[in-house]
């Protein structure tokens, strides 16, 4: 063998090592692995009864940690969700002319699956809202941290601009401006 392929062989392997190592820590892992028990799957319900019960006994640390996830988790779901959705154009409507686009399609195999995967991505939307209210409130009430607080609040916008096709979308900026006026 020479030189110049003992050389490239080695930087093969270094990759194939580098790659495996990446892929191991960010693709496997899991963010729940260090949580209590109970949240083991930060999205089922029994995980958020857990962070009532701890947010109650005023461990509010654990319970900003695993909103956070639940938050991050949630995402993506919406992300896989959204991307099942055959019918793009229900992302661009407003909740009432989702819901009128949707009942006219309704007898058909791509509009009942469009209509359900809709409404669990509105669904999920509403958990984000929920638990973001939930960190930026624990963040500016327990900790004092009006920037992180904020910036819960910001993400929270960007996250209602981009579904307009989640009902009381309105209503919902209204909390979160009134939110933002009360931390600055």
């Amino acid at each position: 063998m020479t030189k110049k392929k003992i050389i490239i062989y080695l930087i093969i392997f270094i990759a194939a090592v580098w790659a495996s190592a990446i892929f191991r820590n960010v693709i496997l892992s899991d963010p729940a692995k260090d949580l209590a028990p109970a949240c083991r799957i930060v999205v089922a319900p029994q995980c958020q009864a857990y962070v009532l019960s701890i947010s109650s006994q005023k461990k509010y640390e654990e319970a900003l940690q695993i909103q956070k996830i639940r938050i991050k988790e949630n995402e993506k779901i919406l992300k896989f969700y959204k991307s099942r959705i055959v019918d793009k154009c229900l992302f661009q409507m407003d909740s009432k002319e989702a819901q009128s686009s949707l009942y006219a399609c309704i007898g058909t195999q791509k509009g009942i699956r469009d209509y359900f995967l809709l409404k669990t991505a509105e669904f999920t939307v509403k958990d984000i809202f929920i638990d973001s209210l939930a960190v930026s409130q624990i963040q500016y009430s327990e900790f004092k941290d009006k920037k992180a607080a904020l910036k819960t609040l910001k993400h929270l916008q960007k996250i209602l601009k981009q579904n307009k096709y989640v009902t009381n979308r309105n209503e919902m900026f209204k909390i979160v401006e009134k939110e933002m006026g009360e931390i600055k």
